[in-house]
């Protein structure tokens, strides 16, 4: 059975969540493919950025460069959000203690701990309480505005993460690829979790889903 390992990533560099961490790990794993969180019209723009830096870009440039595995992305191309969107986070932690405090945790965690810990059920779990957090303040706010755009956002996220997956099993369909990474934020995770979980369900098995790659 092919396999695919999910790598929870943070999007940021900092403490034990560094680019060279990650390098090592996807090394390590030593897999055919490594997909990732970018389209194929913006990854060459993407992977040749100087203003933002982030581990997955990083370790990708380093993979390019020794062409130790076949980098793929996988994300749709249009991002229709823009500051709202780190303003609404904004207004949350500002009006729930609790989502505030489960935000620095993952930050506190992740710094020092890094991928071990992103890739966690513990991790998991903070991602897991912050959505549910969200949608309960989005429900008591009870603003239209508000609650139109945070579904506009639930609903990109389900098309991204449901054309990840599947163009990753077009993908091990037709090239027959026995082992390969998918570098995605790690919020993802979880919802990833459930949608294959759906998938496997309805009998559409083929591929190893590894979530717990350090467990």
């Amino acid at each position: 059975m092919s396999t695919i390992v999910i790598l929870g990533t943070a999007h940021s560099e900092g403490g034990a969540c560094t680019s060279e961490e990650l390098y090592k790990i996807i090394q390590e794993i030593n897999p055919e493919v490594v997909f990732c969180e970018s389209s194929p019209e913006k990854f060459p723009q993407y992977i040749k950025r100087t203003d933002v830096i982030t581990p997955e870009m990083e370790a990708i440039k380093k993979l390019i460069k020794v062409k130790s595995a076949e980098i793929v992305p996988i994300d749709v191309d249009i991002d229709p959000f823009d500051k709202r969107l780190e303003d609404m986070f904004s207004l949350i932690k500002c009006e729930m203690k609790v989502y505030s405090n489960a935000h620095n945790m993952l930050l506190n965690e992740t710094y020092s701990k890094g991928f071990t810990f992103l890739n966690s059920i513990h991790s998991d779990k903070i991602f897991r309480d912050k959505n549910s957090m969200e949608n309960y303040f989005i429900n008591k706010v009870n603003n239209k505005e508000l609650s139109d755009f945070y579904s506009k956002w639930l609903k990109w996220n389900d098309l991204r993460e449901n054309q990840w997956i599947n163009l990753i099993h077009d993908y091990f369909k037709i090239n027959k690829t026995k082992k390969a990474v998918f570098l995605v934020g790690a919020g993802h995770r979880f919802r990833l979790m459930d949608k294959i979980k759906n998938i496997y369900s309805k009998n559409e098995h083929g591929i190893d889903w590894n979530f717990f790659h350090f467990d």
